[in-house]
């Protein structure tokens, strides 16, 4: 019976399915190991890396599958002999999947700082989301949307040059974004809404969060209108023309995607008839077009949230 009511309501914690597409950017490989210059770019307060992959079964030690994160502050990240010393690495996240647990430190001239544990793992198969935010004296650590610990610095962020990935996992996404932002943010969009571009934006949800909002403008009129009531789970789309508010939209496709506490990542897909949203790769609903979306020239981001990230593409 315990089995059947689980079929039929959905069991306590059952993960969405994620869309694998060029929306949500999850068609995209990178090599593992994985090793990357910051070009002519200094890493700053606000700033966060996003990464982005599944786990995969370890071909010479299976069983014991790993994955190693590391920011440096030079190329030199593996050994090639025995008295080879490594760059610096300013943060160094290595999960040990077999254990379930991460092992944050650092490592200055070659010296090891004192090493914090997180219980968190994935198992072969399962995808994960890990974001590294720099603040201006600690790293903040989002294993899966949630913040699992702060790593304070040991020299400044501006050292960092490189980052390194290896391990069992293959990589659909990496990617540095985002910035300190004023609530409510709001900020013109080059060129307009037209479609096939799609807004991307990362949030905190705070942890008594009633709502937030984000507006697509059309000079006055909001073609667009995205309203996450938390308390009552619901969605509701809209359209002002003219001053006048439409019919409210309020369904969805899968349970309500928001957690006060948690960060998430929002995409606003702009088809020829209508929009997609998605919710950290979930496809949460859509809304056709009442007005022209080339129209489009203007977004506002406002509610019980942070914002850490905002980009067009």
């Amino acid at each position: 019976m315990i089995e059947l009511l689980r079929k039929i309501f959905g069991g306590k914690g059952q993960k969405e399915e994620t869309r694998k597409n060029s929306i949500t950017g999850r068609n995209q490989t990178f090599p593992v190991p994985y090793l990357s210059r910051l070009d002519g770019l200094q890493l700053l307060p606000g700033q966060s890396l996003i990464i982005r992959g599944i786990v995969c079964a370890s071909e010479l030690n299976p069983g014991h599958e790993q994955v190693l994160i590391n920011l440096t502050g030079g190329p030199k990240v593996e050994k090639e002999g025995e008295d080879d010393e490594l760059d610096d690495r300013l943060l160094s996240l290595r999960a040990d999947l077999r254990k379930r647990r991460i092992h944050i430190n650092a490592c200055v001239q070659g010296q090891w700082g004192k090493e914090g544990i997180v219980k968190k793992g994935w198992k072969t198969g399962e995808e994960f989301h890990i974001r590294v935010r720099c603040h201006d004296q600690e790293f903040g650590i989002y294993l899966d949307h949630k913040l699992v610990a702060k790593f304070a610095h040991y020299v400044p962020i501006s050292h960092i040059t490189h980052l390194y990935i290896n391990g069992d996992v293959a990589l659909y996404g990496v990617s540095w974004e985002g910035k300190y932002y004023q609530v409510p943010y709001t900020a013109d969009i080059p060129g307009n809404f037209y479609p096939q571009r799609k807004l991307f934006f990362s949030g905190f949800l705070k942890k008594k969060a009633k709502q937030i909002t984000v507006d697509l403008f059309a000079d006055k009129d909001i073609a667009l209108r995205i309203q996450s009531r938390i308390g009552e789970r619901k969605v509701i789309r809209n359209t002002r023309t003219d001053s006048n508010w439409g019919q409210d939209e309020a369904d969805i496709l899968c349970s309500f995607p928001l957690k006060r506490g948690k960060e998430f990542d929002m995409i606003i897909f702009c088809g020829d008839t209508e929009f997609q949203i998605y919710v950290n790769d979930v496809f949460v609903c859509n809304y056709a077009h009442r007005l022209p979306s080339p129209s489009i020239n203007r977004v506002n981001i406002e509610g019980d949230l942070e914002v850490h990230g905002v980009h067009l593409k």
